[in-house]
């Protein structure tokens, strides 16, 4: 296969067989030479390549200036230090994996969300990785519908990894307890950043956001007026002040686990319990919180 069919084929497949797909993508030597791109990728300026393999080699580097591609600036959110780079603009973004010898970005815009970008981008290049970057073999894409072998094999390559923060939300939050599962989870940047979140999670307003984080730093703030997450209004109830707020709506309810950088944020119905809820968000909550996350 070629790297262009890399792109065609993959980075700007049909997501999930729901019709939507990345703006642009590309593979991009780690000196600048373009090995494959889509129609729409833009035009690379000046040092945008060499200031983003900065950044991998130095983390941080980026966040004072944003990161630039075609002249377009992206405001830099959580990614993984010297393995991913994430970037946000209004609705859209971008995000760029790290390979032995390349780049893979992929640029998105409503309605694919970060976390599906995330997705076929890190995987894609999860599985090169693991290839050495050999163009010698074919896969069908892998993020249809008809490859659900090949996504499992991927999502355990991804286990044995350093874990992606939607594979986080796939495989921690969205995972089996007692035969149950949350309804729907999310990481989310204490700004409103959306870092990963499962398909069917609300379409929440930053002002949500802004609401929850100011629960956390004055504690009760929330209770006069209910958590609202996607437009849903969720009654207050017994949390931890400053560290998880709860929330209920007849047979359902939220936690939600602030970390030092991000919000842990898990939905559920019956027949799950609130405390199976509590269980799965803080325990994730507090292993970041461990990793200094």
């Amino acid at each position: 296969m070629s790297w262009q069919s890399y792109v065609d084929e993959h980075l700007m497949c049909d997501i999930e067989g729901q019709n939507q797909r990345l703006t642009s993508a590309a593979i991009i030597g780690h000196d600048g030479s373009i090995w494959a791109k889509s129609d729409k990728f833009p035009a690379l300026k000046g040092n945008e390549i060499t200031d983003i393999m900065k950044d991998f080699d130095s983390p941080g580097h980026l966040a004072p200036t944003g990161l630039h591609l075609g002249g377009v600036k992206y405001m830099v959110i959580q990614g993984e230090p010297g393995a991913v780079i994430r970037g946000k603009k209004g609705p859209g973004g971008i995000t760029i994996k790290k390979t032995a010898q390349a780049l893979i970005f992929g640029a998105y815009d409503e309605p694919v969300t970060p976390g599906q970008c995330n997705l076929v981008v890190e995987r894609l290049g999860d599985y090169l990785v693991d290839q050495g970057l050999q163009n010698t073999f074919s896969v069908p894409c892998l993020f249809s519908q008809n490859s659900q072998a090949l996504q499992e094999e991927i999502k355990g390559r991804l286990g044995r990894r350093k874990m992606s923060w939607q594979a986080y939300v796939d495989d921690h939050l969205l995972c089996d307890i007692e035969g149950n599962h949350l309804t729907s989870a999310a990481i989310i940047g204490q700004d409103g950043s959306v870092w990963a979140l499962s398909s069917n999670f609300p379409q929440f307003k930053q002002e949500e956001i802004t609401g929850i984080m100011n629960d956390f730093n004055e504690p009760g703030s929330l209770a006069p007026t209910g958590l609202y997450l996607g437009g849903t209004k969720y009654m207050v109830i017994q949390g931890e002040p400053g560290v998880v707020i709860r929330g209920k709506k007849g047979p359902g309810g939220v936690t939600v686990k602030k970390t030092n950088q991000a919000l842990i944020i898990g939905i559920y119905d019956e027949p799950m319990t609130p405390g199976q809820c509590n269980m799965v968000v803080e325990r994730l909550g507090d292993y970041l919180i461990d990793q200094g996350l």
